[in-house]
């Protein structure tokens, strides 16, 4: 029992390096710290990874991704006081492997970045978090992108 005499599991954040899963990340670990449970930042290994702004094949750069996991897109995490986090890298299709994720370790929430993109209100929050949202198992937060 935490956050109030709420049962909350762990959360799950996915990261990719952007700055909407930057601002996704750092909710999800205030809410962390607030609840008293664990973090667990994601990365889903699909067919394609941005690394330093150049889309790669994820398969042939995975240590290198896997580094930029731990290494940069994770590195905040460290100096929060009271917050515990892992970083784990998964293969599969990103809003698939939140959903299954969430549903194998009882998660109490998800947190994703919202892209965004265009002023169509259908395109405002991405695949992922759109399928996320219609499809998760438990509670899911979508940050929006920094206007």
């Amino acid at each position: 029992m935490s956050g109030g005499g709420l049962l909350v599991g762990p959360i799950i954040v996915g990261v990719d390096g952007s700055a909407n899963a930057e601002r996704a990340l750092a909710v999800a670990a205030r809410l962390g710290v607030a609840l008293g449970v664990e973090v667990r930042a994601v990365h889903a290994l699909g067919m394609m990874t941005t690394i330093d702004g150049h889309k790669v094949p994820s398969h042939d750069h995975r240590s290198e991704i896997e580094r930029c996991l731990d290494e940069q897109w994770c590195a905040p995490l460290v100096a929060i006081d009271g917050l515990r986090w892992s970083a784990e890298l998964r293969d599969g299709n990103p809003a698939e492997v939140l959903l299954h994720l969430a549903s194998d370790i009882g998660a109490g929430m998800i947190v994703v970045g919202a892209r965004g993109v265009g002023g169509d209100p259908d395109l405002m929050l991405g695949s992922t978090s759109h399928h996320v949202v219609h499809h998760g198992v438990c509670p899911t937060v979508v940050v929006p992108p920094d206007r």
